[in-house]
């Protein structure tokens, strides 16, 4: 990469000494031009004092002297033509006039040109013919003649300055961009080399951040996705754990009991039992893999929500009459607050429904027995409060944080369910966040005994 910049800036570097090479020639042409136009006006002067006014003040030699001193001053022959072409005067002998000084003449305009005037001198010469007037009126020209060759060589010395001084910048430059280069190229080789740990496997790299600046904030984004794969991989395989545990469990069981039942392990008498708990094991599983399945859709781009305006108390006594064998089963008590009666909001009914029955499902796994579970809805603050309370055990404050996570069943309250997965809660908390609601989870002591109310609450968007 440094050697195509450096090639990128030879070829600049060139083509930017061309061109200022050009430019200069111009303009020393140029301002030679206007110089000799200077001093043509003196000589004008001069000479029609002394040649056509014919002042005894000013003699031959001290008009060639005159002529001699302009000529060194400007580095060019000064010739004086007349109006039929002879020259009567003049720095260097010239016989042969060209054309072009005598349409300088006839058309009364300064003319310049490149030649080698007749072959007079050794190399091409810049010529620049100005008329010679009498009383405005053109009689002759006067002709500078400059080698071009020492033109050429002022431009020669001006760009050699300007080369040596560019070189001397570009290679303090090239120096520069080395130093900077290897400062740049040396964290994103870093980088790089941690990107290919991170590929191989190891999301443990992470790379030096020395600096503030692009580079330092690039160093700084890679780390934070280098946590966030190390994150991502460790909750993959957390998952991959428990789902493989949380699948084994019933499978286990399963196929424990029907080999039990095959081989006449299990007697005939108790096969009735065990059958009840190969069906358990397997609704177990089923309602598993369903969750797994839900949980897989819900974290799709593709999966849409069915907003619509529904009554939630309606749902709520929907779910209750969806839950009645378990309720008969478990001997639940449950209580319904609805303020008021009928409460319209807005949000997926189906998903809704599911969000109701595992907070109600869980509110009577783990309840004591004998005690009532509270279901409520009020109106505060314009949103729709749900909340479902049971009275059961202490949740330690570090697990009740823990609820809704996947497969969490560590806290010892929750030991007693072992029909469970672990995905109900973390289904609810999926559901109302495709629904922008929170839920919150409160564990609080009862004034009147040892026990402890768990409270689950949400909010929805009223119509």
């Amino acid at each position: 990469m440094f050697w195509t910049y450096a090639i990128i800036l030879m070829f600049v570097f060139s083509t930017l000494a061309l061109s200022l090479s050009a430019l200069f020639a111009q303009f020393n042409e140029r301002k030679q031009i206007e110089m000799l136009s200077s001093v043509a006006d003196t000589v004008e002067e001069w000479t029609v004092t002394l040649q056509v006014e014919q002042q005894d003040a000013l003699s031959a030699q001290a008009y060639s002297s005159v002529l001699q001193s302009w000529a060194s001053f400007t580095e060019a022959d000064i010739i004086i033509v007349n109006r039929d072409g002879d020259v009567f005067e003049g720095t260097k002998q010239i016989t042969d006039i060209p054309d072009k000084v005598m349409d300088s003449i006839y058309a009364d305009k300064t003319t310049v040109f490149k030649s080698d005037f007749n072959n007079f001198y050794e190399n091409r010469v810049l010529s620049v013919s100005y008329p010679l007037h009498y009383k405005n009126t053109p009689i002759g020209a006067i002709v500078f003649n400059k080698s071009l060759p020492e033109l050429r060589r002022d431009v020669i010395e001006l760009l050699l300055i300007f080369v040596l001084s560019s070189l001397l910048s570009l290679l303090v430059a090239f120096v520069i961009i080395y130093i900077q280069a290897k400062k740049i190229s040396k964290p994103i080789v870093q980088i790089n080399t941690a990107a290919q740990k991170i590929a191989r496997g190891d999301f443990s790299e992470r790379v030096a951040v020395t600096t503030r600046d692009e580079i330092g904030q690039l160093a700084s984004t890679f780390n934070f996705m280098a946590s966030s794969i190390e994150k991502a991989d460790a909750n993959r395989q957390s998952f991959v754990s428990d789902v493989s545990h949380e699948l084994r469990t019933p499978m286990t069981s399963i196929t424990g009991f029907v080999e039990g039942m095959l081989d006449g392990t299990i007697a005939e008498d108790d096969r009735n039992d065990y059958l009840k708990i190969v069906r358990d094991e397997s609704v177990r599983l089923t309602k598993l893999v369903n969750d797994m399945l839900e949980m897989s859709k819900m974290q799709s781009e593709e999966f849409k929500m069915n907003i619509a305006p529904f009554d939630i108390n309606d749902l709520i006594c929907s779910s209750l009459i969806s839950l009645e064998k378990t309720i008969e089963e478990r001997n639940a008590d449950i209580e319904v607050d609805f303020r008021p009666e009928h409460l319209t909001t807005l949000g997926d009914k189906d998903q809704l429904k599911r969000v109701l029955i595992n907070l109600i499902d869980n509110a009577m796994k783990f309840c004591i027995p004998g005690t009532q579970i509270l279901i409520k809805t009020s109106v505060a603050n314009g949103k729709a409060h749900v909340s479902i309370s049971n009275i059961g055990e202490e949740i330690a404050p570090d697990n009740l944080k823990h609820l809704f996570d996947r497969f969490y069943k560590t806290d010892k309250s929750r030991e007693r369910d072992r029909t469970g997965a672990g995905l109900g809660l973390s289904l609810v908390k999926n559901i109302l966040r495709l629904h922008n609601q929170p839920i919150t989870v409160k564990n609080t002591k009862n004034t009147d005994d040892d026990n402890y109310t768990t409270t689950f609450e949400f909010t929805l968007e009223v119509e």
